[in-house]
């Protein structure tokens, strides 16, 4: 039926992600907020950019041998042996 209808899962996505009272909405609020927060980023960063930006330099990184760790949960740093 969804195929008869041409509907799929990406056009029932993009029904919902620009509505403020829905899920969807508020949970990628809250991811890009995380996202900010984990990476430093500016708000009037485009975040998907400076996301690939950042995995093109880890990508370098890695391939000259250096090893990567990713940030933390930011409302959950990780505890400092003392």
């Amino acid at each position: 039926m969804m195929e008869q209808h041409q509907y799929g899962i990406t056009k029932l996505y993009n029904q919902f992600f620009d509505e403020p009272t829905s899920q969807l909405y508020k949970l990628h609020q809250q991811l890009d907020t995380l996202t900010l927060q984990a990476y430093s980023f500016s708000k009037t960063d485009d975040i998907l950019e400076q996301l690939l930006n950042l995995n093109r330099q880890l990508a370098t990184q890695e391939k000259n041998g250096t090893a990567i760790v990713g940030p933390w949960d930011p409302t959950n740093p990780p505890q400092r042996e003392s």
